[in-house]
């Protein structure tokens, strides 16, 4: 299969066939769209991970209740969130397989979009995990 350029392709489903160049424009945008949430919850689901896997002040008694109150429900946001991470992930894939040349640029400029607009604020984030070179 090669890539191709035109309005009237199979997009996911059968059913879903573009007619005309506006339902078209709507399909890439929507698709930029995805490429951009997609980038937001790959970096708030690594920031709940770091908040939570970061102790708050401690007492010294007991290390597993020296957590922050939020620990309770900071695993199963972080699970659901990875859950939408990766119907995401698959949802592009399988986009990009339709071959279609419109569809594979608007996938990667949407998620240059998300990279540009989330992933600079981890730079200030206080639980950035940060690897240490190995000496």
């Amino acid at each position: 299969m090669t890539f191709f350029w035109g309005i009237n392709f199979t997009f996911l489903f059968p059913g879903c066939v573009p007619e005309h160049p506006h339902d078209y424009a709507f399909m890439l945008m929507f698709i930029a769209w995805i490429g951009v949430m997609h980038e937001w919850i790959a970096h708030n689901h690594w920031m709940i991970l770091a908040a939570y896997s970061t102790p708050g002040p401690t007492t010294g008694k007991d290390p597993k209740r020296d957590y922050p109150k939020h620990a309770r429900w900071a695993i199963p946001l972080a699970v659901a969130m990875h859950g939408a991470y990766v119907t995401t992930s698959y949802m592009l894939m399988m986009m990009g397989m339709s071959f279609n040349t419109g569809v594979f640029i608007t996938i990667m400029v949407g998620l240059c979009i998300g990279f540009y607009i989330f992933r600079p604020l981890e730079s200030s984030n206080p639980f950035r995990i940060v690897p240490v070179p190995a000496s």
